[in-house]
């Protein structure tokens, strides 16, 4: 099939696969360099979207590629949860000539882009107070969890972004504009590359023209999981000391210029939130990536050991005993949202000051215990799937505590849980288990939980063979005297004899 250019006008009618003519409704949901993306009157629960111009041979073959594959096709969702992934459902036409495809449409009233996420005043008018930091650690974990599973079926995100990465009201990230993912078609062998990108979340090599690959997945990933971590601190803010005196993201990208990696080169808004507020393996990931990493992409920390330290946190979470919507890494002493606010600088979670809690004694510290699951939160996941263009390994089977949940499975954590509530399945092999690499870090964790604990026992075996008890002490001082005057005596003996034995052959000898 040949194209040429063909522009849809405005109010065409668009047919389905099936021959099924639909209309678009209203004004586009979203416009971009492409195309556009409209609802379906027809078909509520599907969205179109239409190239600025029919699409040539090479964007057929991708969407007819597209077309045939399914990713995290096995992953199975709770009741409610919205698709991992928009993706191609089927090619759309307008006067007898492909314009674009359908999708699973998005609610705009049930969904937020991560930038929105990232502001105070849409996580409070948006989420009713229920965005607070547990709830962004989750959505973090849950990005890194799609992540990691993609690059283990092969495929590259190639533009992972804020605009493009969606949260519904329990943290469930849902991916957008997936006709750019970079991938290869396993019937043709054909490999199709992504060539956009957004600036802000591109590593040095995108921005040089190369092709994206896992490790400039793990560079955006790595920059939105310290956005969200920090409520919308983006790691390359700021302005150089040295040099020009204005300079964008981008600017400080291309030069390394990171008040997380060289404080001291770079001015910093006073209200930026600091990095300690990272549970340390975090923020020693983070100084990786944009450390040493930032210029040699395989030094970047992958999706899998960022699904790990983010699963890891979460089981440490504290909630303030102050501020009840205050949550914070159990590495810290106290809350530092609280600690913002009695130093005059804003609340990032708060809409209001809180007075402690009545049912808490007045000398409460500030510190709580960590939290428990919250009523009606799906389970989290243990582990992370392994990275690398291969068949993703086994996963548990977790209980889902979600309402009308009860006895379903789950593939992604919600917010409202923050450590590990749930069972391992029984039988880990069963045909309701789904292929993928939970278990790994699990397993990790426990080892190396043993490890510290064999290495503590060692230890003590050996204090206690330093120190033994006096009645011991005294019975092996006696033992070596009787030793040593049983040596003597048989020295003695044998002399003895040796004389008498020369004493014979002198004897006979005369």
């Amino acid at each position: 099939m040949t194209t040429d250019d063909f522009s849809v006008p405005d109010g065409a009618a668009l047919t389905l696969g099936d021959g099924t003519v639909v209309t678009r409704d209203g004004e586009p949901l979203g416009q971009g360099g492409q195309g556009s993306v409209w609802a379906v009157a027809e078909r509520a629960e599907l969205a179109a979207k239409v190239y600025n111009r029919s699409p040539d041979e090479a964007q057929l073959r991708r969407l007819a590629a597209m077309l045939r594959v399914r990713p995290l096709a096995d992953e199975e969702l709770v009741p409610g949860q919205p698709p991992m992934l928009v993706w191609p459902a089927e090619l759309v036409e307008a006067g007898g000539r492909p314009v674009g495809y359908t999708m699973t449409r998005l609610l705009p009233s049930a969904h937020v882009p991560l930038n929105g996420l990232l502001q105070k005043q849409v996580r409070l008018e948006r989420f009713e107070g229920t965005a607070h930091w547990r709830f962004l650690l989750a959505a973090a974990s849950n990005l890194a969890y799609m992540t990691a599973q993609l690059h283990a079926e092969g495929f590259v995100i190639g533009d992972l972004s804020s605009t493009n990465a969606f949260s519904d009201k329990n943290g469930y990230i849902t991916l957008l504009d997936c006709d750019s993912f970079a991938f290869t078609d396993r019937l043709t062998g054909e490999r199709f590359g992504c060539d956009v990108f957004t600036d802000d979340y591109a590593g040095p090599e995108r921005h040089a023209g190369e092709q994206p690959s896992r490790h400039s997945d793990d560079f955006a990933l790595a920059i939105l999981v310290y956005q969200l971590l920090t409520a919308g601190s983006h790691p390359f803010d700021g302005a150089p000391k040295y040099g020009t005196e204005e300079s964008t993201r981008k600017d400080n990208i291309l030069t390394g210029t990171s008040f997380l990696i060289h404080p001291d080169r770079v001015t910093v808004p006073s209200q930026r939130i600091s990095p300690g507020v990272l549970p340390p393996r975090l923020h020693q990931l983070a100084c990786a990536a944009f450390g040493p990493g930032l210029r040699r992409p395989q030094r970047r920390p992958n999706s899998a050991a960022w699904l790990a330290a983010l699963d890891e946190a979460r089981a440490g979470v504290v909630q303030c005993a102050t501020a009840p919507d205050h949550y914070y890494g159990g590495h810290l002493a106290r809350c530092p949202w609280c600690a913002r606010r009695s130093e005059g600088r804003p609340d990032p979670f708060s809409a209001s000051s809180h007075r402690p809690r009545a049912s808490r004694r007045a000398t409460t510290s500030t510190r709580a215990r960590p939290t428990a699951s919250a009523p009606g939160a799906p389970p989290p996941r243990k582990s992370a799937p392994a990275s690398g263009p291969k068949p993703p390994p086994q996963k548990e089977q977790k209980k889902t505590t979600g309402p009308g949940n009860a006895g379903g499975t789950k593939q992604s954590a919600s917010p409202g849980s923050t450590g590990p509530t749930s069972a391992r399945a029984t039988n880990p092999r069963s045909t309701n288990a789904k292929a993928t690499n939970t278990g790994s870090t699990s397993a990790k964790n426990t080892s190396t939980g043993a490890t510290r604990t064999g290495a503590t026992k060692a230890r003590a075996s050996k204090a206690g063979a330093a120190a033994p008890d006096t009645g011991a002490q005294k019975t092996a001082e006696n033992g070596t005297v009787l030793g040593c005057l049983t040596n003597v005596v048989l020295l003695l003996l044998v002399v003895l004899i040796i004389w008498g034995i020369s004493e014979v052959v002198i004897g006979l000898l005369d």
